[in-house]
């Protein structure tokens, strides 16, 4: 088994939370084999941050690995990258096959936050080398599928660690750079009025209706307002906006849905439309700032911040 270990000087991280990433000889957790165990936590013993990675050089060390991750993870809440889905079922069942009792640990899922936000934030993909370009990380490593297209032979022959290693510890790091992701993408959906900072959590559409939800650092008055095209409902820090849309082409080639624009503010969609309209949703993307816009409007005019 070959250990690597790097220190670490991230400023995500706390000393009960643990990053990991894993690469596999494939995706079938039932026949395919742990390969590298990557790891960011805290050493209570040399009281710092490091990067732990675990390769093993053959198929029988893999249990080692997957004991080590059971011992270092005890007591520390994941963050990972898609590993509800991928990393924690894969070394669960890993750890059946080889005998070991599987372990339920908490986990952050950045890629849970993120797919959430996807409506309101466009996103180029999904992938962690796209996202991670959010806080500024262009890493000099080839992507995934181009890494484990190379090294499909070498990862299950173990005897060209090295590039995958880079890889993986890319991904680590990575992933602790975008671990306050949920708290970027709000203040990025955000406007600040009366000292009462409100941010755009959710929104969706059905049939005719907009359902925008926000939710305030400070607690609101509780109220109830209707307009000609909207409702809002204010409960302490939530805010719901429901807002009657209509549904056409905004562009040749674009559509999406607008509202009637009752709200004195400035269309600021990517498309030309009539004067009276504002978009609230373009190709398949809500249009954002028409909605900040709109509840800073509503806000401001019904007077509910103290």
């Amino acid at each position: 088994m070959l250990c690597v270990r790097y220190p670490f000087y991230g400023k995500n991280l706390k000393k009960d939370e643990c990053i990991l990433d894993i690469e596999t000889t494939g995706l079938d957790p039932k026949k395919d084999k742990l390969v590298v165990l990557g790891l960011i936590y805290f050493d209570y013993k040399k009281n710092k941050f490091y990067i732990d990675q675990y390769f093993s050089k053959n198929d029988k060390e893999e249990v080692k690995l997957l004991k080590i991750y059971k011992e270092k993870i005890q007591n520390k809440k994941l963050i990972t990258y898609n590993g509800d889905i991928f990393d924690l079922p894969f070394l669960n069942i890993r750890l059946i096959e080889n005998k070991e009792e599987p372990i339920w640990q908490i986990n952050l899922d950045l890629y849970k936050i993120i797919k959430n936000k996807r409506k309101l934030i466009e996103f180029d993909s999904m992938k962690l080398t796209n996202i991670e370009k959010i806080v500024g990380i262009e890493r000099n490593d080839p992507s995934r599928y181009k890494v484990i297209s190379k090294l499909s032979d070498d990862i299950k022959n173990r005897n060209n660690p090295r590039p995958i290693l880079i890889h993986n510890k890319n991904d680590l790091i990575a992933t602790e750079a975008i671990a306050n992701i949920e708290e970027i993408i709000n203040d990025e959906l955000s406007f600040e009025i009366n000292n009462y900072k409100i941010h755009l959590d959710s929104a969706y559409i059905d049939k005719d209706i907009a359902y925008i939800n926000f939710i305030s650092n400070k607690i609101l008055k509780k109220s109830y307002f209707r307009g000609e095209n909207y409702s809002l409902n204010i409960n302490d820090y939530s805010i719901e906006l429901k807002i009657i849309v209509l549904y056409g082409k905004l562009s040749k080639n674009s559509s999406g849905f607008v509202t009637v624009n009752n709200f004195n503010i400035e269309n600021k969609g990517k498309y030309k439309i009539n004067k009276n309209l504002i978009s609230i949703m373009e190709d398949k993307i809500f249009s954002c700032e028409n909605i900040l816009n709109i509840m800073k409007f509503l806000i401001e005019k019904e007077t509910v911040t103290e």
